[in-house]
């Protein structure tokens, strides 16, 4: 079975925290192929969806890329029967981005997550389809409306549209003097909307990261933000710590899960903060090694056996 997985620049990637790493790891100890391509190598040639990869191999319990190169055409099923796309690469959503998943609608092979919804599902505004299960929610690049709402409730959460592991997320304080500044700076002079959230005061006690295969539940963590800082992502200094799923986690995972099925959106990584939906990732959520570890349990597996089935359904 072949693996391509579409990504980031192989040498930024953290071992013991991408997922994307995980994920090939666990495809190699199955004895699968693992191939690594970033979003240059996607073209189009003669009819034909065409993909310049390079092999992945574990040498010494380490990943590394070899000198091998492969190009594969997802226009052409019969040329590799067992085969799955994996699109893995980070936020921004820009020009590139939009362009590979674009191409990649045309391929004949499975794509996780499917290009059709990476495009139509904002990462942030997602959750909007959901409005009995996420926090009060504005979406706006009106200043003054934005400065009356901070003002009205004191403090509220501002978040960029598009971003990734907390960046731009600001805590508004009516109290701040810099207040019309930071309203100014994420809206880019009112020509930008951004999100505007409620407060959720149980912040400080972390934000929760369930990780769904298929629209189930198979693993969890608590992220915890440190006592100078407002974001929990581990990118921002987060720790994490082992955690349960309530009544209230699993009532807004199965109200998900037809439309994540139906959106063939099968790899997403949910944060709720106070039994409220803030965030639905789609494009590489992450945590698999670290909800892994806290619980003795191997998720990369689970996904790569899960995956089987999928390429040759």
């Amino acid at each position: 079975m072949q693996h391509i997985f579409i990504i980031d620049p192989f040498e930024g990637l953290k071992p013991n925290h991408d997922s994307s790493l995980a994920l090939m790891k666990a495809a190699l100890l199955k004895k699968h192929s693992v191939w690594q391509a970033e979003l240059q190598d996607i073209n189009w040639s003669e009819n034909s969806l065409i993909i310049s990869t390079k092999l992945v191999l574990l040498e010494n319990n380490k990943l590394v890329v070899s000198d091998e190169s492969k190009k594969f055409n997802l226009s052409r099923k019969s040329e590799f029967p067992w085969l799955l796309v994996w699109m893995r690469k980070d936020p921004p959503i820009d020009e590139k981005y939009i362009r590979v998943c674009q191409l990649l609608r045309l391929s004949v092979f499975p794509v996780i997550n499917n290009p059709n919804s990476l495009l139509n599902c904002d990462e942030k505004l997602f959750a909007l389809e959901f409005p009995d299960l996420i926090p009060k929610t504005h979406i706006s690049q009106d200043i003054n409306e934005i400065k009356n709402l901070v003002l009205e409730k004191e403090i509220l959460i501002a978040k960029p549209i598009g971003g990734k592991a907390g960046e731009g997320i600001l805590a508004l304080k009516a109290e701040d003097k810099n207040l019309s500044s930071l309203i100014e700076l994420m809206t880019e002079r009112g020509n930008k909307s951004i999100i505007v959230q409620e407060y959720l005061a149980k912040a400080t006690e972390g934000d929760k990261r369930i990780f769904l295969l298929a629209g189930e539940p198979i693993g969890a963590l608590l992220r915890i933000p440190r006592a100078d800082d407002y974001r929990a992502n581990m990118a921002a200094g987060g720790s994490v710590a082992k955690t349960s799923l309530s009544a209230k986690d699993l009532e807004i995972c199965q109200k998900l899960k037809p439309r994540l099925l139906e959106l063939k959106l099968n790899l997403v990584g949910l944060d709720i903060i106070d039994e409220k939906l803030t965030e639905i990732n789609i494009t590489s959520p992450t945590c698999l090694e670290e909800i892994s570890e806290l619980n003795n349990s191997d998720l990369a597996k689970q996904i790569i056996n899960w995956s089987e089935n999928l390429a040759t359904s």
